[in-house]
C-alpha cells in the first residue's frame, strides 16, 4: 500500500460553539482587553484564538482507504506545514510504517517545530495513519493496541462554566443525576482580581461541592491563568473541598513553578494539554511537576507518541487522563491500564434552552465536524464502534465550517 495524496481543511473555531465566550480565567486574563472574567467581554477569547479551531487531515492510499485525523488549535499553520513539508515526506510511502514516518516528520520540522503547530500537524497525520491501519483490517484501533481493558470507559463531566451560582449548582446536580462520579469546573479569576477574585473562585468550588455532596470527585481548571504565588494561596483555600485535581495552575513552561505549587498542597496538580512529544512529558515527570498527565493526542504527537508518553508515565505511577474526549482518545484509553477515565463535554440543559430561544444562533459544539461524537450514558462511554479511529466526517458540517 502507498500513500497517494494528503489534504488539509481548516475548520472555523465557530464549530466550537459559544462556550469560548463564557467567563473563566485563561492564560490571557492578565491583559484587560482579553479578560472576560465578569462576562462583559464575550469576544475576548475569539480575539486571540484566531479563526481556525481545528485542521482536518485526510491521507489517501492506492488501496482506496482514506485515513482521517485532525490537529487542534494552531491556526492555519497546521495546513501550511502539512502542504509544504509533511506531504513531500509521506506521499509515496507505506502508511504501515508509522514509527519511521513519525521520525521523518519530526526531524524534518525541527528547525521550526519541536512544539506547537509542527507537532500538531504531525499528530493529525499520525492519527490518519492509525485510521488507515484499522480500516484495512476492519478493526477499531484499540484492538490494534492490544484490546480493551474494560467493557466501557468511565468519564467525567467537563463543563460547569461559572455563568452564575444557581445555574452552576443546577448543572452539577444534573451531571450527578446522570450518573457521573466526577466533574470539572472552571475557575473565574486570576491574580489580577485580587482577594475578591480568590473568594469568588472558592465560592465556585463550594457551590459545586454543596450541590453534589462529598462522594463525588470535583476537579477545577485554571487554564494557565494563575501565578505560582497566587496558586499556592488559592490551593490553601481549596484544601477543605477535597478536590480531585487542579488543572494547569501556571504556564506550561514553568515546570519549577508547577513543582513548587504541587509541593505546597495536598491538592493533586494536573497538566500537559499544552505539552508536546515524549521529551516534553519526560521533563514534566522528572521534575515532579504533576500528579496527573493530560496530553492531547491531537497536539502531543499523535497516537504513536501518546503510547510512549503513557508507558513512561506508568513507570512514575502517574495516571494519564487525556485532554478532551474525542474518538482517538477513547481508543487510547480503552487499551491502557494507566488511563482511568475520559473527559466528556455534556451539553447543559440551560444551554440547550438558550439555543432554542435564539433563532439566529447556530447550535454548534466541538464535535460538529464528525457524524458520531462520543455519547456518555450513566457516566460511562461505550467502546468506539467502527474500524480505525471510528470517526466519520460530517461532510455537510465540514463544508459549512471550512475556511481558507
Amino acid at each position: 500500500m502507498q500513500i497517494t495524496n494528503i489534504s488539509a481543511t481548516n475548520v472555523s473555531s465557530d464549530s466550537w460553539g459559544e462556550f469560548v465566550e463564557f467567563p473563566l480565567v485563561t492564560v490571557m486574563s492578565k491583559f484587560e482587553e482579553y479578560n472576560n472574567a465578569d462576562g462583559d467581554n464575550p469576544q475576548a477569547r475569539r480575539d486571540w484564538m484566531g479563526p481556525v479551531g481545528d485542521v482536518v487531515v485526510e491521507v489517501e492510499t492506492d488501496a482506496g482507504i482514506t485515513g482521517v485525523g485532525h490537529g487542534n488549535w494552531a491556526t492555519g499553520a497546521i495546513s501550511t506545514i502539512v502542504d509544504e513539508t509533511l506531504s513531500k515526506l509521506i506521499v509515496g510511502e507505506d502508511p504501515h510504517e508509522r514509527e519511521r514516518l513519525w521520525d521523518m516528520m519530526y526531524r524534518a520540522t525541527i528547525p521550526f517545530g519541536r512544539k506547537g503547530a509542527a507537532i500538531e500537524a504531525i499528530s493529525a497525520v499520525d492519527l490518519a495513519l492509525w485510521d488507515i491501519a484499522g480500516k484495512e483490517v476492519d478493526k477499531p484501533v484499540y484492538e490494534l493496541l492490544g484490546g480493551p481493558v474494560d467493557e466501557e470507559i468511565p468519564a467525567y463531566a467537563s463543563n460547569l462554566h461559572p455563568v452564575d451560582h444557581e445555574t452552576l449548582a443546577e448543572e452539577a446536580v444534573e451531571y450527578a443525576e446522570a450518573g457521573f462520579d466526577a466533574m470539572k469546573l472552571r475557575f473565574r479569576y486570576g491574580p489580577e482580581a485580587g482577594r475578591k477574585g480568590m473568594a469568588e473562585n472558592e465560592a465556585i468550588v463550594e457551590t459545586v461541592r454543596d450541590a453534589v455532596g462529598d462522594d463525588l470527585a470535583i476537579a477545577g481548571d485554571a487554564y494557565m491563568g494563575w501565578s505560582v504565588r497566587y496558586a499556592k494561596k488559592m490551593l490553601g483555600r481549596l484544601e477543605r473541598y477535597d478536590m480531585e485535581w487542579v488543572e494547569e495552575p501556571v504556564i506550561p513552561d514553568d515546570l519549577d513553578g508547577y513543582a513548587a505549587v504541587r509541593e505546597s498542597s495536598s491538592v493533586p496538580i494536573s497538566g500537559g494539554e499544552h505539552e508536546f512529544t515524549r521529551w516534553g512529558y519526560k521533563e514534566m515527570l522528572e521534575r515532579g511537576a504533576v500528579d496527573i498527565l493530560q496530553p492531547d493526542v491531537h497536539r502531543c504527537g499523535g497516537l504513536t507518541d501518546m503510547l510512549k508518553v503513557d508507558a513512561m508515565a506508568s513507570t512514575y505511577d502517574v495516571p494519564v487522563i487525556p485532554h478532551s474526549g474525542t474518538n482517538p482518545h477513547l481508543h487510547f484509553i480503552a487499551a491502557s491500564t494507566n488511563a482511568p477515565m475520559a473527559e466528556y463535554f455534556p451539553i447543559p440543559e440551560w444551554y440547550k434552552a438558550r439555543q432554542e430561544e435564539a433563532d439566529d444562533r447556530e447550535s454548534t459544539y466541538a464535535d460538529a465536524i464528525y457524524d458520531n461524537p462520543p455519547d456518555a450514558n450513566g457516566g460511562t462511554i461505550p467502546l468506539p464502534e467502527g474500524p480505525g479511529i471510528s470517526a466519520t466526517l460530517n461532510r455537510k458540517a465540514l463544508d459549512h465550517f471550512s475556511i481558507d
